[in-house]
């Protein structure tokens, strides 16, 4: 699907999503926005500068912005919710199950600091351990977008959701990964490269790099090697993990705590139905790592462009 490389131009998602945001609110007019004082870390100010009867700032309290939104959801509004995504998993956890998902409400949270790409702000504030959290709570649709872009698009396609979804956002500046114009769908996965001898199974950051990977091994080695972007987390799209399985050799990474993350969702997959396949899963180690930049954490960790094609290479 296009050039494997990012594309030169760097923005983040914040400023993407901030633009879409816009979009979408002069489309529909039930699109709320709602932060915890977050307002221009979110790249929200043009948003409520022009829109300043439907964009809240609540204060730093994320737990009442949760049930605030909730509120908001059950008089027909669809609220968007910012703030960093370790407060939305684990600080308003209680109000999300119990306000959101248990009646099923339109609400949207939009957890930024995806993984390690806050890492220089420490783990206070890396979204390590949210998509283990969320994906067991009934009702939760989780994305996570593969370049600022994909976030934007998974936004897009959350306007014709019924019910909560989490999105997962990097904080770092991003080149476009996938073409212009890549759709997104909720409960499908996105087969960027095809391949017989292995399969990486990637979402979010993990995209570019498993693309880079796949490229090195085609002309080092002369393996054939899918690309599989599970941007869905989700629902997830189990024929595509099943068909990957059938490679013999599947690598899955993200940026997110290796326990309850991407690798066990697909593992779980596996196991229900009973087929088996040399695996391995990268991505967060179950511990607490120095504070350091994005880049580094993803390389010292083993799920940047040559982590992931050294493990591999160890399958193969």
């Amino acid at each position: 699907m296009g050039d494997l490389t990012a594309s030169a131009a760097q923005t983040t998602a914040k400023e993407v999503i901030g633009a879409k945001m816009l979009e979408l609110a002069e489309r529909d007019a039930r699109v709320v926005v709602v932060n915890a004082d977050l307002t221009r870390s979110s790249a929200l100010d043009e948003f409520a500068e022009r829109f300043p009867q439907r964009c809240f700032n609540v204060g730093i309290a994320e737990q009442q912005m949760v049930s605030f939104a909730a509120g908001l959801a059950a008089e027909g509004f669809m609220p968007f919710c910012f703030t960093f995504g370790p407060f939305l998993s684990m600080r308003a956890i209680e109000q999300i199950r119990t306000d959101v998902c248990y009646p099923g409400l339109p609400v949207r949270f939009i957890g930024a600091n995806a993984g390690y790409s806050a890492g220089i702000m420490g783990a206070t504030h890396c979204a390590l351990e949210d998509v283990g959290i969320l994906c067991s709570i009934s009702g939760m649709t989780l994305a996570e977008g593969a370049d600022p872009y994909d976030a934007a698009a998974v936004l897009e396609a959350s306007l014709a959701l019924d019910g909560p979804l989490y999105l997962r956002t990097n904080r770092e500046k991003q080149g476009r990964v996938l073409p212009e114009g890549t759709a997104f769908e909720f409960g499908r996965a996105r087969v960027l490269r095809d391949g017989r001898d292995g399969a990486f199974l990637v979402s979010g950051v993990c995209v570019q790099a498993a693309l880079e990977a796949a490229e090195r091994l085609a002309k080092e080695r002369r393996a054939s090697v899918r690309v599989i972007d599970l941007a869905s987390v989700r629902p997830l799209d189990e024929a595509s993990v099943l068909d990957a399985v059938g490679c013999g050799s599947v690598v899955v990474a993200q940026d997110a705590n290796i326990r309850g993350g991407l690798g066990y969702q697909v593992a779980a997959v596996m196991a229900q139905v009973g087929v088996t396949c040399k695996l391995k899963m990268l991505g967060c180690p179950d511990k607490y790592v120095p504070i350091a930049t994005p880049s580094y954490l993803y390389h010292a960790n083993g799920y940047d462009a040559d982590g992931l094609t050294a493990a591999m290479e160890e399958l193969l």
